[in-house]
């Protein structure tokens, strides 16, 4: 382990994020423009739907997105290996010390249920860190796109930005919450016991907060706009969910922690699986949004 507690690691070639970040938008554009396609015709046609082992669903528009980001991305990096929601049976993948995690679609119950709130999440993880997210909004035709230059390559700029729908780069800043008032992202699936406990526990705190309900990685998109100040998620999800969206806080002043504070790191266990988790776009939130006490943690993977 380094001094940071993160999984110590050989030499590995340098990165040039600026090239890499600007080939993986494109990617991510591509993928987007395909998912679309598939969206438009859902909503004409009902799309078929398969059920996985872990009986989510999948459609014909997650398996081409795959397949495209996958092929792009190993013709992009050759000697980098391609971990996707669509081949995460690898059974050798944790002795990487860097890979692609992607999602090729975030949201197949939004995208399903035709609520257009679907992402497309490509992050780069080195030693369990995120080193480059992104995430597309096909409908919206934006790409948020951010890198992190953390202790092995402090030589490489943070960068965090948004291409617009006209092609425009749009910076993105920091966001500073003032006052007692949070704008609180909750999943559509937030009517489990957790989350009316942890609502009591913030109006308890003294904060008033109005809630927006989103589904898929658009939720981090709305987090670094500003629009969103906390998303607490009490329900599992998976690795590919969160690590680009934890890229984009990270890297403006946000953070995205397990319910004891300690940030999210990847591929070190042998379910991609993730606990419940606490994101805020201020880092000095956390003190104060943090749960105090759950009555059964356990459950929350459940």
């Amino acid at each position: 382990m380094n001094q940071n507690g993160f999984p110590s690691t050989n030499v590995l070639p340098a990165i040039d994020f600026t090239h890499l970040l600007t080939a993986v938008i494109q990617i991510t554009q591509q993928a987007g423009e395909l998912l679309t396609v598939f969206y438009n015709n859902h909503l004409q046609s009902s799309i078929d739907i398969q059920t996985k082992n872990d009986t989510s669903p999948v459609t014909a528009a997650d398996m081409a997105a795959h397949d495209f980001i996958e092929s792009a991305l190993q013709a992009l990096t050759p000697d980098i290996p391609v971990l996707s929601e669509e081949s995460a049976d690898v059974s050798d993948r944790r002795k990487w010390q860097r890979f692609w995690l992607v999602d090729p679609l975030d949201g197949t119950r939004e995208f399903i249920k035709k609520t257009g709130e679907f992402t497309v999440n490509i992050a780069l993880v080195e030693a369990g860190q995120v080193l480059l997210g992104v995430i597309g909004v096909p409908l919206k035709q934006q790409v948020y796109a951010a890198s992190n230059n953390l202790a092995s390559h402090t030589d490489q700029p943070k960068q965090a930005y948004r291409i617009d729908v006209d092609g425009r780069r749009h910076e993105l800043l920091e966001h500073r919450v003032q006052g007692s008032k949070l704008n609180t992202a909750m999943s559509r699936n937030s009517s489990r016991p957790q989350y009316a406990e942890y609502q009591h526990q913030l109006t308890q705190a003294g904060f008033e907060f109005d809630t927006i309900n989103a589904g898929s990685a658009y939720k981090f998109c709305l987090m670094v706009d500003g629009e969103i100040d906390l998303y607490p998620r009490l329900h599992p999800t998976s690795e590919w969910d969160t690590a680009s969206g934890q890229c984009l806080l990270e890297v403006l002043g946000g953070a995205l922690v397990d319910l004891n504070g300690r940030p999210f790191i990847y591929n070190q266990r042998k379910e991609l699986l993730n606990g419940p988790f606490i994101a805020v776009t201020d880092q000095s939130l956390l003190s104060k949004v943090l749960p105090k006490s759950f009555t059964t943690a356990e459950s929350y993977f459940k």
